[in-house]
């Protein structure tokens, strides 16, 4: 073994701060709100045929990728300083 178990436990145990599981938990429901209202958005507004639904989900893939970005520095600005 490389480390032993208790060695390991410890560390574990002197790294880990609660309030990053809080602080996880409130991305991960934010980032799947922003997927899933936008994959929504651009499937309520397609129209045409099968290639307008392709640019659409390209679209909403797209976007929703841009915004969990911007979210995602805007709640670790808010919520870790």
């Amino acid at each position: 073994d490389v480390i032993s178990v208790a060695d390991y436990l410890l560390g574990i145990q002197y790294a880990f701060i609660p309030y990053y599981i809080f602080y996880s938990i409130v991305k991960s429901v934010v980032f799947a709100f922003i997927i899933s209202s936008v994959a929504a958005y651009y499937g309520y507004f397609s129209y045409g045929g099968a290639l307008d639904v392709g640019k659409a989900s390209t679209n909403a893939v797209v976007n929703s990728s841009i915004l969990i970005l911007f979210f995602n520095l805007l709640i670790t600005n808010i919520m870790l300083n």
